[in-house]
């Protein structure tokens, strides 16, 4: 079992309380990011993503990391889901770099949920109660640490944007779910036991619901963080069947990396 400085808060957690992939969405849609601000609705529902009710909502943007989206493309996603949440949580956790609350001013964070009259809020996810999930088959590690928000939300979306990593080569989707675990020193404790192993374990456990991504001039939105991920790495020059987690991933789901790359349905609008 790997001990963090939050291991006080942990406790046992039954996984199959956590959702999972039942199948890979094949569909990515791409829009200048002039329009994508405008056009959301339309490019969630050609995605595949059905629009409900919600009693929370918790947003995953990449604020701690090196990569940050355009916080347009945060606020145009809380403009859409708040007619149809009861609550809306933006979440981040530290990283050896940045703090949360640091990076929410930075960005105007504070300032622009001040606009939805208490209806979405800016959360420290590891001031949140952490589960100890434990991992099935795992590659790297048994267990991992998970903010109770991310098991307890009905709908997850994660905003990464793009770029390339020197470790995991691809930084994306599910580079920005890592961004999840409860663990402020997440480098030195999980890149060494080999980082794209840790996040297909992740995957495993946790299931994103839709990802709406910073492609600089361009959004690329999809229901699964694999696809999105595979077609993501031609913005950066990668090859993706060179990046290790995509092929750890595909195998996890029973798929050959070659065979969901050739399935990809890129649609433009």
């Amino acid at each position: 079992m790997i001990f963090t400085s939050y291991q006080c808060f942990a406790m046992p957690c039954d996984m199959t309380k956590f959702k999972h992939y039942p199948s890979t969405n094949y569909r990515v849609i791409i829009c200048d990011k002039s329009r994508a601000l405008e056009i959301m609705p339309q490019m969630l529902d050609e995605a595949g993503f059905k629009l409900a009710k919600y009693d929370l909502i918790l947003v995953k943007p990449n604020l701690c990391g090196m990569y940050y989206p355009d916080t347009q493309l945060i606020e145009r996603t809380l403009r859409f889901f708040e007619p149809h949440a009861s609550r809306i949580i933006i979440g981040e956790t530290k990283s050896m770099i940045h703090t949360p609350e640091k990076q929410f001013k930075r960005f105007g964070i504070f300032d622009m949920i001040g606009q939805f009259g208490g209806k979405v809020s800016a959360v420290n996810l590891m001031k949140n109660e952490i589960l100890d999930v434990e991992i099935p088959f795992p590659h790297a590690v048994n267990r991992l640490p998970i903010p109770k928000l991310v098991n307890d939300c009905d709908l997850l979306v994660n905003i990464p944007k793009i770029g390339k990593h020197s470790d995991t080569l691809l930084t994306c989707a599910l580079k920005n779910l890592f961004g999840l675990l409860a663990e402020g020193n997440k480098y030195g404790i999980y890149h060494p036991l080999g980082v794209d192993k840790v996040i297909a374990d992740l995957i495993k456990i946790i299931r994103c619901d839709l990802n709406i991504v910073d492609a600089g001039e361009k959004v690329i939105v999809g229901t699964d963080p694999l696809t999105v991920d595979i077609f993501a790495c031609r913005f950066v020059g990668l090859d993706p069947l060179k990046v290790k987690h995509l092929r750890l991933v595909s195998e996890d789901r029973n798929l050959k990396l070659e065979n969901v790359l050739n399935n990809l349905q890129i649609i433009e609008i």
